[in-house]
């Protein structure tokens, strides 16, 4: 199990979805709201970036 949330923070941290080293240096806390929501704001940018064109 120590492999596979190794393997989830190293992908993490390579696709910089979480930036700060303080939340990924502790994979078992709990996090507050706002980080996670912060998390997914970072990934929905990527799937649609705020400044694409329409076309």
């Amino acid at each position: 199990m120590q492999e596979r949330k190794a393997l989830i923070m190293e992908k993490i941290k390579s696709y910089g979805i979480i930036k700060d080293p303080q939340w990924l240096d502790r994979p078992d806390e709990l996090v507050p709201l706002w980080v996670m929501l912060e998390a997914i704001l970072e990934v929905i940018e990527r799937f649609d970036p705020p400044n694409r064109p329409f076309d």
